[in-house]
């Protein structure tokens, strides 16, 4: 009995193993892909062992970036995806081809794609959605939020807001005005003419001086200076002289709003000489700016002009100027003394396109009680004057006219012995 049992055993034990064996050998069918869902209008579906049509061929559909891989895409025969470590946006349909699910396995499997339209989300199982070749009218690759981007005008998606822009900035008045230039009009490099005309009070004798002037800009607010004197005297002959040449250069700082300072200087060039002139035919010359920038008519010396000048505009119509300009007097030739000349100026102004104002100004000579050279202004150790002006200052041109007045004892009294009249006219260069 035992050994019966144990060889039914056997034979059901060799049976299940062969069972077994014959079924592994068998290859098992590849899973098929999920397809899209049935519409209403589709039939039953068809009963088993009846023969199916072939598959409609989809195309690969590739996971998210970090998306485990779903069975349909590891199943063999399935297409895979490049081999690429760059991360592939999701393919688009084909078109005309139904829509597809998401993925099998990848997370929020089954919810809606974030670029899907919002209606398609609610739409029940088992509906027919929208044709397959029609879009929603904002689809756009990228999403929703760049379907929205890309139909905002760029113009109003770069603009920034006020507050970012800050207040506008003021509009100016279409010249250098003390708010907007960094030089004012009457420091701004120009090209001109400025002459001085004198006549003695019983009129035997008259000068005229006339001196061509340059200011060129050089760098920022340097200008290179350059002056050329002519003059003409007229008493019991005619003479015409031509007084020093200047070469020099200045730089004008702005130290305020409404403050600017002058500092420069020049030097000379021997070019009046006391062997060949008379002094008859340049004394004159040098009265008719009541010895203002005497240098220049001064003969046979090597001038050296040290220049500092401040500028002040106090309220929107007042404008006051200062000036004082050391010359050392090197003598040449027949020439033995060296002299020293302290001229200085106050100017006040009322109005800056148009205005109108005084000048006081003055010639120090302390070292002129002996002077070599003969001339008229020896032994006059101070010359004071006086000289109401207009002046017109535009952005490409000025004028300035005056009536200079001296206070001295051998030119004045004014109006009286001596009496000048002061012109200076050009064009800007900067």
């Amino acid at each position: 009995m035992p050994r019966r049992i144990l060889v039914l055993s056997s034979l059901s034990w060799l049976a299940a193993t062969l069972a077994v064996a014959s079924s592994a050998a068998q290859p098992a069918a590849p899973r098929p892909a999920p397809g899209p869902a049935p519409s209403a209008s589709a039939g039953p579906p068809p009963a088993p062992g009846t023969p199916q049509p072939p598959a409609t061929p989809q195309p690969p559909v590739t996971p998210a970036p970090g998306t485990p891989p779903s069975p349909a895409t590891s199943a063999p025969g399935a297409p895979q995806p490049p081999a690429s470590g760059t991360p592939q946006p999701p393919a688009a349909p084909l078109p005309g081809g139904p829509p597809q699910p998401p993925a099998l396995g990848a997370p929020g499997a089954g919810a809606p794609e974030p670029d899907a339209a919002p209606e398609a989300a609610h739409t029940a199982p088992g509906t027919a959605g929208p044709p397959p070749d029609s879009a929603p009218p904002d689809r756009k690759p990228g999403g929703v939020e760049a379907g929205r981007k890309g139909s905002t005008p760029a113009h109003w998606a770069l603009s920034l807001s006020d507050t970012e822009l800050g207040p506008p900035p003021a509009r100016g008045s279409g010249g250098r005005t003390i708010d907007e230039g960094a030089v004012p009009l009457s420091r701004r490099g120009a090209i001109g003419l400025e002459t001085s005309s004198f006549t003695g009070g019983d009129g035997e004798v008259s000068g005229l001086a006339v001196a061509l002037f340059a200011r060129m800009p050089f760098a920022q607010h340097t200008f290179l200076d350059v002056r050329l004197p002519f003059g003409l005297a007229m008493a019991e002959r005619t003479d015409a002289v031509l007084g020093n040449v200047t070469l020099g250069a200045h730089h004008v700082a702005r130290v305020g709003r409404t403050f600017w300072l002058t500092v420069g200087g020049d030097v000379g060039l021997a070019t009046l000489s006391g062997k060949t002139h008379h002094h008859a035919s340049y004394e004159p010359v040098s009265a008719s700016r009541a010895y203002w920038d005497l240098h220049e008519y001064f003969p046979s010396i090597l001038p050296i002009h040290a220049r500092l000048g401040a500028e002040a505009h106090v309220g929107s119509l007042m404008i006051g100027r200062f000036q004082i300009e050391p010359v050392l007097y090197i003598p040449l030739a027949r020439n033995k003394e060296y002299e020293v000349a302290i001229q200085h100026a106050v100017e006040l102004q009322i109005g800056h396109g148009i205005g109108g104002g005084v000048r006081v100004q003055g010639m120090a000579l302390p070292t002129f009680d002996n002077v070599s050279i003969r001339h008229a202004v020896a032994r006059n150790l101070y010359v004071l004057a006086v000289e109401p002006f207009l002046a017109i200052e535009r952005n490409l041109a000025f004028l300035r006219t005056g009536l200079l007045l001296p206070f001295d004892e051998e030119l004045g009294p004014p109006l009286d012995h001596t009496w000048g009249f002061h012109f200076t006219a050009g064009v800007r260069v900067d």
